[in-house]
């Protein structure tokens, strides 16, 4: 079970579509901004989905290309969604942000360096949330679905500066 089987599945229920074409729509949809998903992989995973009866490939003639497989989700595949759906829907939420190991080690430099990785953190949060407000802006046509996680990835950026300043605060005073 994965992340990258339920957004396959999802598109692919969406539309019948070509791996090629699911690649883009991933790579349209910012999925690798926020969650675990590389556009690389999807070929590998489409054949995988198709090989397991999840998917069924069904092979059109080009206009003036080579012939090419379109994919479009089977019964099994359905249930498989629906599952993932449930699965993902139902389990803890955790944050896992690579930047906690920095922050946990900062009491083993001095006190000058660690505030100056502090500086570094915060300036690395607010590049993010200025970059997640200008896709929002270029993807701003996208149905709701896809506009709340712009939403959603700002308030998280905001709420992770705002507990920055508060953690530098106590950091100085300790």
């Amino acid at each position: 079970m994965s992340s990258i089987d339920l957004a396959i599945l999802g598109m692919v229920l969406e539309k019948p579509q070509s791996a090629y074409d699911i690649q883009k729509d991933v790579d349209y949809h910012q999925f690798p901004r926020w969650t675990k998903i590389s556009v690389p992989s999807i070929y590998r995973k489409v054949i995988q989905l198709n090989k397991e009866g999840y998917l069924q490939c069904d092979i059109v003639k080009g206009d003036k290309y080579a012939d090419k497989a379109i994919y479009s989700i089977t019964e099994k595949g359905r249930a498989y969604f629906y599952e993932l759906m449930n699965t993902y829907a139902n389990q803890h939420v955790s944050f896992l942000f690579d930047f906690n190991v920095v922050i946990t080690n900062l009491n083993k430099i001095d006190k000058e360096s660690a505030l100056e990785l502090v500086k570094k953190l915060r300036n690395s949060i607010t590049a993010s949330a200025q970059l997640n407000d200008e896709y929002a802006a270029k993807y701003a046509d996208i149905p709701l679905v896809g506009r709340t996680i712009f939403e959603q990835q700002k308030l998280l950026y905001r709420s992770l500066l705002e507990w920055l300043d508060t953690f530098e605060v106590q950091f100085k005073e300790d």
